[in-house]
């Protein structure tokens, strides 16, 4: 559903009244941006533009962050190999500093932290070992600090990635191989659940649906393989499966129980066209798990089916503009065989279905604005949705928007860390939540409660 002029009565209301704050937010994020860039170049750049010797906007929209170029999505699909052949440092880091205001007082407030306009001075840090290892084999390896949340440092988004080329008669192709902690992480498009949009988002209050399928649930607590195979830079297959991490790993590494039973497969389809300056794309995907969460023998598993569908579509012709446009649908049909034996469900089977649909526009690689549209639909179920989440027309149906406004100060080099910059102005506006848009947890509290303004300043190094 597309956003109202009384939403967009909303937004600009609540940045008017909390004008003042958000100003302070503001100079203080500058404050820092400044600092950087001020500050002597240092000699830690991030790994995979020392490696090959390009500049970040070769292969990533926007200077950096997860879109990539047809160079990047190459990049990758080649297992980070790609080099100038000059020896570099394979450590890269990220921090986020953020800003966040939410519609309306959050009850208890966060530990440590106000029941509303958070400043959070390091809601992130992330360190990188990235690159190329030989010839066809590379990797990109993330390690997360979340002050805000676990205060722990987790693994993250972690890939091993072989590739060789080869060729059969008058068709090349590329054979991949990669061992990874998320499905869909291997993946090299914007529309998948890893890289999905939105890219950055708040440390405190709701900034999407707060129900969604399974595949959007696993990452880092899963470890699996998968192969590939492009051909002839158009036609993708990629398929494979996914196991649970052992306790032991999944505490040292401070990881979920994804309580999967036995192995998940995971499989993958699409197909890409590239016509002068426009990059089409589109695909399928499939996942499929049984989960046992009281992690007893011998009970019935709650079975996941998981498909989708994605489209992609990239205007990049080395000019000033570039527009990107991501779409995804996913069904999922669950049968809860065990959460009906247990009570946790009152149908022996349910669906969901979320859609999502991205627009985003950059001038120069420089100002950036991106509308993101999301919508949750699925079966209705008292003990699910009712007592599990506290709706009160036991629904999980969900929907709103989200708007952006992107700033990358510096430039788009990568010889200078402080290059790599990002101010980002977002605002999660919600229609309905939980099946209602007023009153949705039968306690008065209505959708546009949960509307979070959100300021961030990213950079890498």
């Amino acid at each position: 559903m597309l956003p109202t002029s009384r939403s967009f009565h909303t937004l600009a209301s609540a940045i008017r009244q909390h004008a003042s704050r958000l100003r302070r937010a503001i100079l203080a994020l500058l404050g820092l941006a400044a600092v950087l860039g001020w500050a002597a170049p240092a000699q830690a750049v991030p790994a995979f533009a020392r490696q090959t010797g390009q500049d970040c906007i070769a292969c990533h929209v926007g200077g950096f962050g997860p879109q990539l170029t047809p160079f990047g999505r190459a990049f990758k699909l080649d297992g980070y190999t790609l080099s100038n052949g000059k020896k570099h440092i394979p450590l890269s880091a990220m921090l986020v500093a953020s800003y966040t205001h939410s519609a309306t007082d959050q009850n208890p407030p966060p530990a440590g932290f106000s029941a509303n306009d958070n400043f959070t001075a390091l809601q992130q840090a992330s360190v990188f070992l990235a690159g190329r290892i030989t010839d066809h084999l590379g990797m990109l390896g993330q390690a997360t600090y979340s002050d805000p949340g676990s205060q722990n440092l987790a693994w993250d988004n972690t890939e091993l990635r072989y590739a060789h080329g080869y060729t059969l008669g008058s068709t090349s192709g590329l054979f991949g191989m990669s061992l990874n902690n998320n499905p869909t992480l291997s993946d090299v498009w914007n529309t998948i659940p890893a890289w999905q949009y939105s890219y950055m988002a708040p440390p405190f209050g709701t900034s999407g649906p707060p129900v969604t399928p399974l595949l959007y649930n696993l990452g880092q607590s899963v470890v699996g393989a998968t192969a590939y195979t492009l051909i002839n830079n158009s036609w993708y297959v990629e398929a494979g499966a996914y196991h649970n991490l052992s306790t032991y790993w999944a505490n040292a590494l401070h990881a979920g129980n994804a309580s999967l039973q036995g192995e998940a497969p995971y499989w993958r389809l699409w197909y890409s066209k590239t016509v002068g300056p426009h990059v089409f794309e589109a695909g399928v995907l499939g996942f499929d798990a049984r989960i046992n969460t009281s992690g007893l023998p011998g009970l019935p598993t709650d079975d996941y089916h998981d498909i989708g569908l994605d489209a992609t579509y990239q205007f990049l012709n080395g000019g000033p503009n570039i527009i990107t446009a991501n779409a995804i649908y996913m069904h999922e049909r669950q049968n809860l065989n065990q959460a009906l034996q247990q009570g946790n469900a009152s149908n022996a089977s349910n669906t969901l279905n979320t859609a999502n649909i991205n627009v985003s526009y950059w001038r120069n690689n420089t100002y950036g604005a991106t509308v993101g549209l999301f919508s949750t639909t699925g079966s209705s179920d008292a003990a699910v949705y009712g007592a599990g989440f506290s709706s009160r027309t036991n629904s999980p149906n969900t929907n709103g928007a989200v708007f952006e406004l992107d700033w990358n100060p510096f430039g788009k080099s990568w010889t200078n860390p402080e290059k790599n910059l990002r101010v980002g102005l977002q605002y999660t506006l919600f229609n309905k939540y939980l099946g209602a848009k007023t009153n949705f947890d039968g306690a008065g509290t209505n959708a546009r409660d949960l509307n979070t303004l959100y300021l961030y300043l990213w950079t890498a190094i």
